[in-house]
């Protein structure tokens, strides 16, 4: 059987939203600074993807000047998910537990989708042995 793996986009959305159903019976409040918190994190996620793939993409053709571009990109990066994270703790009335869960789920979405990931690579049978 050859089915695709979800990407890890997929599995930290699914986790998300249900981690996001089950905090409604605590209230809107928890469950909205679930949200907030996982929705910041979806979109780190997503820069953070490109910002890796930037780098691997930088050749040595691009140089010490094409490098450096790309890891000051991925510093600033870094910088507004601080600032983001900070911002939404000291300005809103968001509930900092479920604040934080929301911004750390995306640990066990990455540990679940590698787990997925070996196993499927653990099945794909090594091309030399065949021989």
């Amino acid at each position: 059987m050859n089915l695709r793996s979800p990407s890890v986009h997929l599995v930290h959305a699914s986790l998300l939203a249900v981690a996001i159903a089950g905090t409604i019976p605590y209230g809107w409040h928890t469950a909205g600074s679930l949200a907030l918190g996982g929705g910041i994190q979806v979109l780190n996620l997503r820069l953070l993807e490109r910002s890796v793939r930037l780098m691997i993409g930088t050749s040595v053709e691009q140089g010490t000047r094409g490098r450096l571009t790309v890891h000051v990109a991925a510093a600033l990066r870094l910088l507004l998910l601080v600032t983001a994270v900070g911002w939404v703790l000291t300005q809103t009335p968001v509930e900092p537990l479920p604040f934080g869960a929301g911004l750390m789920l995306v640990l066990p979405a990455l540990a679940w989708h590698g787990l997925r990931e070996s196993r499927v690579a653990a099945e794909i049978p090594d091309a030399r042995q065949e021989r």
